[in-house]
């Protein structure tokens, strides 16, 4: 009975790593860039000419996100750096299933700008000179 037991020998596995200058393939496919930057209408926001309080408006800005294929990449952190007539600031955000992102600005009527900073593209490489990087809108009151 002991002729029954005989041990297996195991295969030894090697791993070979990817070079990092080679595209990659997969999910996505490198440099991700930013393919649509704007911003949208401005909404009112509150604040009336009867009280003490200037008129706000929110502002939306846009950002949308796709690799060298055009495909959508969903779940990038962004960061950008917002302008308003009253603050600036750095924000993050995560893109959607569309590969899209919305930052809220909410202030008095002027200029805002939104400057993208980074994309962490999850060991891809994001090429901010093959898309917008900043786009500002003018608010009036």
């Amino acid at each position: 009975m002991a002729g029954r037991w005989r041990r297996r020998r195991r295969r030894q596995i090697q791993l070979e790593r990817h070079p990092d200058q080679l595209p990659k393939r997969g999910l996505f496919t490198e440099p991700v860039r930013v393919t649509q930057l704007r911003a949208l209408e401005p909404e009112d926001a509150g604040g009336h000419a009867s009280t003490t309080e200037e008129p706000r408006v929110r502002v939306t800005f846009l950002i949308e996100i796709r690799d060298a294929e055009d495909r959508r990449c969903p779940d990038l952190a962004v960061d950008a750096r917002v302008h308003a007539p009253d603050r600036t600031g750095d924000v993050q955000g995560a893109t959607d299933m569309f590969g899209r992102v919305k930052v809220q600005v909410v202030g008095p009527a002027g200029t805002y700008s939104l400057e993208v900073l980074e994309v962490a593209a999850k060991a891809l490489d994001y090429d901010p000179s093959a898309g917008p990087s900043e786009v500002s809108v003018e608010v009036s009151g």
